[in-house]
């Protein structure tokens, strides 16, 4: 994983700054003349200064999450208004979408998709196809954040689970762990950051980091993802889901 540094960040060019101006201070400091002691003290502390002062101001957790749960509670408000109680059905990108989606019917019955592109939101039925909604996984952003570092649109289902690490690696998870079983999958997800949905949402609209993961595993299988069940178990969020029509 490269390490990349934003440069054009305000914060980030002054702890740059900081660090040359220690340098500096350390060599007047090893020719101590009157002049390079007053030079090499004043260096040192103007470095110090934009080190440890300048830093970035971010969003406090506490306000981040209520901006999630905020956003996941309209998408419950949404569903239980439109009496959906349809599992998610994560869909890959096609000649109809750019981007995945996921799409709520309004049952688990036996669902016959519409043609979902990037402007549909409201399935009707009006055409003999399943009612629903299609909304873009909360997780999107996210996940196209990481394929930045991580080419998930280039993996398949034998290395999506290696790739999957990133997040790991990035601190949105402690553990990812995916297994095949006759006909289905099942997904462990230790500890996923910001992730505070009931049961009944986790299976219709994840949170961002879930979602996430849940979208690069249909990304990685180019073929629908639906949700079939889902268990929280203290830190651990297991979903079991099947892959294709």
């Amino acid at each position: 994983m490269h390490l990349r540094l934003p440069l054009h960040q305000p914060h980030i060019r002054a702890k740059l700054l900081g660090s040359i101006l220690l340098i500096i201070s350390v060599l007047f400091f090893t020719q101590p003349t009157d002049i390079n002691i007053k030079i090499g003290f004043t260096s040192l502390l103007i470095g110090l200064f934009m080190i440890v002062m300048i830093t970035e101001r971010s969003i406090p957790q506490r306000l981040s999450t209520a901006q999630i749960n905020g956003n996941l509670n309209a998408v419950q408000q949404i569903t239980k208004n439109l009496n959906l109680t349809g599992n998610a059905i994560f869909l890959p990108t096609s000649q109809l979408r750019s981007e995945e989606r996921i799409f709520i019917p309004l049952s688990n019955e036996k669902t016959t998709l519409p043609q979902i592109d990037d402007d549909f939101v409201f399935a009707t039925g009006a055409d003999g196809t399943s009612l629903g909604i299609a909304i873009p996984p909360a997780g999107l952003p996210l996940l196209n954040e990481l394929e930045t570092e991580t080419a998930f649109t280039q993996a398949d289902l034998d290395t999506i689970e290696e790739k999957l690490q990133t997040f790991v690696g990035n601190d949105l998870l402690k553990t990812v762990k995916l297994t095949h079983h006759q006909d289905h999958y099942i997904l462990h997800l230790n500890s996923p950051m910001g992730c505070t949905t009931t049961d009944a949402l986790a299976c219709q609209y994840p949170c961002p980091t879930c979602s996430a993961v849940l979208t690069a595993i249909t990304r990685a299988a180019k073929q629908p993802l639906k949700i079939t069940s889902y268990e929280n178990r203290g830190n651990n969020r297991i979903y079991q889901f099947t892959l294709g029509e």
